[in-house]
């Protein structure tokens, strides 16, 4: 078996897997390939100090989230996460001085929302991890990092976030696209593909548009767990669009 891809995922709003629109349409046809497990950090999982592991065997969905049409809270996804994958994950951390708490959790909707749509099956098994809310950028590449080599073990790797995040500049569908969006998204991307490490942990003080991109940094974060996890691997960039004129649906294999 190859080495098994890194990804992130812009999820957008939960309701994505209601609606029409082309990044809901991308994630319909996009293939988590031939990979035996998955590894999946959302945007919507904090742990306040320690790292975590959600150890639920068959968790649930929740719907973290209000004001959105009732059906968004009828799906149902049958997840799945197996003791041996759970160990992998657990033990490849521990090698990398970084022991995961065991907690059982259901799944957010960073992580169902967007594996409903990629694998409605369910026929990849996944294990997800939170992320410290104390970690910085360059510790969250770390972690990254300590799982690269499970994707040897035909483990992949999926974040969850979102490339631009602010909730309040969000406008009817076919707004404008704000200059500042699309200048952070041309940076943000032309950094990656130069592999400028630095420049990237250090993106709030260096990226233009940045803050108005990203006024809380929580969507952004599972970005750095997947350039850490990359390695040596460029991004592609698999899709491309906007919603309400400034959220970016972009999403990016590695490897």
């Amino acid at each position: 078996m190859s080495i098994a891809p890194v990804w992130f995922i812009s999820h957008g709003a939960p309701d994505l897997v209601l609606r029409d629109q082309p990044a809901t349409r991308f994630l319909k046809n996009l293939s988590l390939g031939d990979i035996k497990g998955l590894v999946v950090i959302s945007a919507h999982w904090f742990s306040r100090t320690e790292l975590q592991i959600n150890v639920e065997p068959s968790p649930a969905l929740m719907y973290d989230f209000y004001g959105f049409p009732e059906p968004l809270y009828q799906i149902r996804w049958p997840a799945q996460s197996p003791q041996w994958l759970q160990e992998a994950v657990s033990d490849q951390l521990m090698l990398a001085g970084l022991p995961a708490t065991p907690v059982r959790r259901e799944l957010d909707h960073g992580v169902w929302s967007p594996l409903s749509l990629m694998d409605p099956a369910s026929r990849v098994p996944l294990v997800q991890i939170a992320i410290p809310a104390s970690f910085s950028p360059s510790q969250l590449w770390q972690l990254g990092e300590a799982l690269h080599s499970l994707r040897e073990q035909g483990i992949g790797i999926l974040a969850s976030g979102a490339i631009t995040h602010n909730l309040r500049a969000l406008g009817p569908d076919n707004s404008p696209v704000p200059g500042w969006a699309s200048a952070f998204v041309n940076w943000l991307e032309q950094t990656m593909s130069k592999g400028d490490r630095a420049a990237l942990e250090e993106y709030r003080a260096r990226a233009p548009g940045a803050v108005e991109s990203h006024p809380h940094d929580d969507h952004l974060r599972p970005l750095f767990v997947a350039l850490g996890a990359a390695g040596q691997d460029k991004p592609l960039k698999l899709h491309d669009s906007w919603d309400g004129g400034s959220l970016y649906m972009g999403s990016y294999r590695f490897g």
